[in-house]
């Protein structure tokens, strides 16, 4: 298959506050990168009105005819109004490491790896004064990618677990009386983790970890001190036109290190009753979030099941799209839809609520999304896992690791899916 090469980004990230990259290795995919910022919309504590400030800057981009990205942390559902006002109690309002709920902005310079395609191109900003040193930057050679990538000392702490294995034993049995009483029958349960790392050291790690992975919706993001290193699998929304995609993952198992052991997990996966059982429940419930804002009788599951392969997993993905109403509007969107069903549970309230009870400290931008909205008015949007969330002022790292629980799940295979789901990032953390 051929791939692209990853730019070499090390001085664009120590020169430029606001970097974006989203990546895609496949030819057949689209990649962007953005540059500097034009205008900002942040966020960092829920209030009142966060999401009507977040619909008023697409529309105002969309207007513009230009390009904005940026990411909508999960905490965010607090202000959708999603769980009336018993409900919301429970919920936990801040990350532990300070993570801005919402960041979006205009970048100053866009580049584009277009579908098919393996050079870059301007696609915005081409007369800046940046831009040919930009283009330079990108075609530059092997030996000049390696010195972008040198590292220096600098203060690392591994990444490690915040729930003992006993806690999230004792996690899973709360969540497995709740099924057993019908409040839920799916729910995705979720664990912490923290490390530290230098702030040059942001690129680098997301260098490693694209190499290694190799996920089609890879991102890294940096906005001042916050920067996401995300090598995610998964699709949230794509919107084409008056078409809306969503391809939800559930259900992983680990490559195998022989032709014949990765076949066989391949095909165990393909047949789990386990597996399936968890798939075809947020299909059901990404076909219900979409019906809201569809057209009548638009809705369809376009894969069932799905056997997708990639660097270290394999996981089961579906693809379900609608043709959306006339005149919804991306708020109205992101109200039938955030936060994403393969990241909750269903019903999707009802597991929220044990959510915010079982884990005790807001998610940030983890199971949240990163995106862009292009100058025609179409968006893609990812999932946030398999991500680190770096500070580079306090150099503080969390991640967090789950998977989605039903009364088929065991509580010692569903921890040891978290420490495989884990295992890319602690590599990519090592010292």
């Amino acid at each position: 298959m051929n791939v692209r090469a990853l730019p070499p980004l090390q001085g664009l990230c120590d020169r430029h506050e606001h970097v974006v990259l989203l990546w895609d290795e496949r030819i057949q995919g689209r990649s962007l990168l953005g540059i500097g910022k034009k205008r900002r919309l942040l966020v960092e504590s829920s209030r009142p009105g966060d999401w009507s400030a977040w619909n008023a800057f697409i529309d105002e981009t969309q207007k513009q005819s230009s390009w904005a990205f940026g990411w909508l942390g999960y905490d965010l559902h607090e202000s959708l109004g999603l769980l009336d006002d018993n409900q919301r109690h429970q919920t936990i309002p801040s990350h532990p490491g300070g993570w801005p709920l919402m960041c979006w902005w205009e970048p100053e310079i866009v580049v584009e790896w277009a579908s098919g395609v393996a050079d870059p191109q301007i696609v915005a900003g081409i007369t800046h004064p940046w831009a040919f040193d930009i283009m330079q930057l990108l075609t530059s050679s092997d030996e000049e990618r390696k010195r972008s990538s040198t590292e220096a000392e600098g203060d690392w702490a591994p990444l490690e677990a915040c729930w003992t294995q006993e806690a999230y034993h004792a996690k899973f049995n709360e969540v497995h009386r709740a099924l057993q009483r019908g409040d839920i029958y799916e729910m995705n349960l979720c664990m912490p983790w923290t490390g530290k790392a230098p702030a040059y050291a942001s690129w680098s790690i997301f260098e490693r970890l694209a190499s290694h992975t190799k996920a089609p919706y890879s991102a890294y993001v940096q906005a001042g001190p916050w920067r996401t290193i995300c090598a995610s699998p998964e699709r949230y929304l794509a919107k084409r036109g008056n078409t809306l995609h969503s391809h939800p993952i559930k259900g992983t198992v680990k490559r195998g290190k022989t032709k014949e052991e990765d076949q066989a997990l391949k095909q165990a996966l393909a047949s789990s009753e386990k597996e399936r059982a968890e798939n075809v429940m947020i299909v059901d419930l990404v076909r219900n979030d979409l019906s809201r804002i569809a057209a009548p009788n638009s809705v369809t599951v376009d894969e069932l099941f799905g056997i997708h392969t990639f660097s270290t997993v394999h996981q089961m993905i579906s693809s379900i799209s609608c043709t959306l109403t006339e005149n919804v509007s991306p708020l109205e969107i992101m109200r039938a839809t955030f936060p994403m069903g393969s990241m909750t549970g269903a019903p999707k309230l009802s597991a929220m609520r044990h959510i915010a009870a079982l884990e005790e400290s807001g998610r940030g931008i983890y199971s949240g999304t990163i995106g862009y909205v292009s100058p025609d008015g179409d968006w893609d949007l990812n999932v946030v896992i398999r991500s680190l969330m770096h500070r580079a002022d306090t150099g503080r790292v969390d991640a967090t690791f789950g998977g989605a629980i039903t009364l088929l799940a065991n509580a010692e295979n569903e921890y040891q899916e978290c420490l495989l789901k884990a295992e890319a990032l602690r590599e990519c953390m090592a010292r």
